[in-house]
């Protein structure tokens, strides 16, 4: 009998592949689909936890849509070396026993932690494939503790294939050791459509003065750099009468930064939007003129990808991993974040030239495009394929 190509192969017959994460995060979630929509292999997906204790969105996990497992544990939490920010380290005990019961061809593992070394001591036992799933750039891997490193030491050798989140991470993989013909590209993916097709509709109503709108979306923390742009939209709002800062997003910084705003005199022209869901963000991008990232530290940011493909032109920090898939001047703006008058002097080149806002919309969307779940399934799928093949030569 001849054997049944990929695409028509028995579900049960198909290689399964367990993907480790940490916490359900709702811009993965397309991705998911993804993967566990693609003919060939099977996918499981594990979370450590169903959210983090730090995040405030709402997932509803009837709605996943694909096979998956929250696990049972605790987490440790350990104050990180820069910006005052903690560590999670989830801790369960349960993990395992689950690969025993699931018996996976290949294990995904994410970063270098607690549950990525307990997948690769199943996967040496067991003989099933590892890949290292990593979002580390060679500028965020300063926060990695001895632990970590000591664990990333251990994991990288004797993984079958890696995948980075974007070309910055993939060039840390090559940087720290792993080869780079076993090195894939996945990049942070999410929803590109949907917040394209969102914003258009939201577009439909008038939004006078957009133009003159800056915004930004995340934390209200240190490492997010959101005090440089404060400190920048001082000096853009000298020479913009009309310019408004929106900060959409809560954190530790919040009273701090409404202090700073009042000492800059520019407290009336800024709004402080707190936290929103993820369905309510495509309009508020649909309202902006420019988005900016002002990251000191990112190992992506996520939320670049959300505002091209809403159409809004960006001034990214060049310490976020997605600045790593941008061109300076051709689909964004690329900054150093603490230099607030480039700061400022990019803001006030995009508000005062429509054409270069045009030029930078169209080809973010572009951009934006190579982002979906869809294409970014791709390499993940490679990923697993590869280390599957290296594994049984």
């Amino acid at each position: 009998m001849k054997p049944f190509p990929d695409a028509v192969r028995p579900l049960a017959d198909r290689p399964l592949v367990v993907v480790l994460n940490n916490d359900i995060l709702p811009y993965r979630i397309p991705l998911f689909r993804a993967l566990d929509a693609a003919p060939g292999l099977r996918f499981h997906f594990i979370f450590s936890t169903e959210r983090a204790w730090d995040r405030s969105w709402r997932v509803d996990r009837k709605q996943l849509g694909f096979p998956h497992t929250v696990l049972r544990g605790f987490a440790l939490r350990l104050r990180k070396p820069n910006y005052g920010e903690w560590r999670t380290i989830y801790i369960n005990p349960t993990l395992f026993l689950h690969l025993l019961r699931l018996r996976p061809d290949v294990i995904v593992g994410y970063e270098y932690s607690a549950p990525a070394l307990t997948a690769l001591l199943y996967a040496r036992l067991c003989r099933a494939a590892y890949v290292v799933w990593t979002e580390c750039t060679r500028h965020a891997e300063r926060e990695l503790t001895r632990g970590q490193r000591w664990t990333r030491r251990l994991i990288l050798p004797r993984a079958q294939a890696y995948i980075g989140t974007s070309q910055a991470a993939c060039e840390n993989l090559v940087h720290s050791g792993a080869p780079v013909e076993s090195v894939f590209a996945s990049p942070m993916s999410h929803a590109v459509a949907w917040f394209r097709d969102e914003s258009s509709n939201a577009r439909k109503e008038p939004s006078p003065g957009a133009a003159h709108r800056i915004l930004y979306v995340g934390a209200l923390s240190v490492r997010k750099g959101v005090t440089s742009l404060l400190e920048a939209f001082a000096l853009v709002a000298r020479q913009q009468p009309e310019a408004r800062l929106i900060l959409v997003g809560d954190g530790p910084l919040r009273s701090s930064l409404e202090d700073l705003a009042r000492r800059l005199g520019v407290h009336a022209r800024v709004e402080f939007g707190g936290f929103v869901q993820p369905a309510e963000l495509p309009a508020i991008y649909a309202q902006a003129g420019v988005f900016v990232l002002p990251s000191l530290e990112d190992t992506f940011g996520v939320v670049v990808v959300e505002a091209m493909a809403c159409g809004v032109p960006v001034v990214c920090s060049k310490y976020a991993g997605a600045s790593s898939h941008l061109v300076d001047g051709v689909s964004a703006f690329l900054v150093d974040p603490e230099d607030i008058h480039q700061v400022a002097d990019r803001i006030l080149r995009l508000q005062s030239d429509a054409g270069l806002r045009s030029r930078f919309a169209s080809e973010g969307r572009r951009l934006a495009g190579s982002f979906e779940a869809s294409a970014v399934a791709e390499p993940f799928l490679d990923a697993s394929r590869a280390a599957l093949d290296r594994l049984r030569r």
